[in-house]
């Protein structure tokens, strides 16, 4: 069984390396989820793939859920320099908080109460743009006056990394930090198909509704995790290569928006028919390494991004 399974997450990570590969291109066509689509039709399951509903949304799903932001900083806590590490613990002990875990969520706890905070939580960049404009993150056209995903997370970096600054401001900064970091890694917060970034699809999946946005922050990995963070959070953090992680933190806020869009448009509205869409969210669990794949990418940014601030 060790091998067999061995295996298979090699075949689900060589998936998700292909994937991730090609995002820059607009039209998309991965084996991976042809392979899908072609198993769904052999076994007859049309009928039931097509169950995908589209309908107006009420509320709005919230970014990889409370399990994804939670693993997001579980990985970072290993890449954290000494340093850092030491004014993360004192930071997180004004609230009497253990490590980045505790308050990896905390930034949506507080979503309703402080509606200020709403539109951070993610940067509308359109599928299609108007004519003459960017095909990615254009900060006059997706965050006016500041108020987005991208802008947000920049303005409390710069508030975490200033030594004048008081701790409770850094404290919440950090906070802020943690979870849109996460955020940024979520492809339907920095996407939008004139949809609300999935929030106005439906869809029926794994014998539950929920929207498109919703299948990519709990749908799928909630089951997976089934409750069991620590230990996926090990998993994941033990296929990080090294050679990677450098590469990874290189980049900033802006470049993790503009690829979390291009695995959007490549990958969830990419320029497949629509019935094949409607395959692969059926057949989802093709996403579950790509998903991965973005948490693994999330938790050494954010290392990157504190150890950067706090130096």
């Amino acid at each position: 069984m060790t091998g067999d399974k061995g295996e298979v997450d090699w075949m689900h990570r060589e998936c998700a390396r292909k994937i991730l590969a090609r995002i820059s291109v607009p039209s998309f066509s991965s084996h991976c989820l042809t392979v899908s689509v072609m198993s769904l039709f052999s076994r007859r399951l049309v009928a039931l793939a097509l169950v995908l509903l589209v309908v107006v949304a009420g509320g709005e799903a919230r970014a990889w859920g409370r399990e994804g932001h939670r693993i997001v900083a579980d990985i970072a806590e290993r890449y954290l320099a000494p340093e850092t590490a030491r004014q993360v613990q004192g930071l997180l002990a004004l609230e009497n908080k253990a490590g980045l875990i505790d308050v990896a969520d905390w930034a949506e706890e507080i979503r309703r109460e402080r509606r200020e905070t709403a539109r951070w939580h993610y940067v509308n960049i359109p599928i299609h743009p108007p004519p003459g404009t960017t095909a990615g993150y254009d900060a006059a056209r997706d965050c006016a006056e500041g108020q987005c995903l991208v802008a947000a997370t920049e303005r409390f970096i710069a508030v975490l990394a200033d030594a004048s600054a008081p701790a409770p401001a850094r404290l919440e900064a950090l906070k802020f930090v943690v979870h849109f970091v996460g955020n940024l890694h979520q492809p339907l917060d920095c996407a939008d198909n004139d949809d609300r970034g999935g929030n106005d699809v439906h869809i029926y999946f794994a014998n539950q509704h929920m929207t498109l946005h919703g299948l990519w922050d709990w749908g799928l990995l909630a089951p997976a995790v089934n409750g069991r963070e620590r230990a996926y959070a090990d998993r994941l953090a033990a296929a990080i290569d090294a050679k990677d992680v450098p590469l990874w933190q290189r980049s900033a806020a802006a470049d993790w928006a503009n690829e979390s869009f291009r695995l959007a448009r490549a990958l969830i509205y990419g320029e497949m028919k629509p019935e094949g869409r409607t395959l692969a969210i059926f057949q989802g669990s093709e996403y579950l390494p790509v998903i991965d794949a973005q948490l693994e990418k999330a938790g050494v940014r954010l290392a990157g991004v504190l150890n950067r601030a706090l130096r």
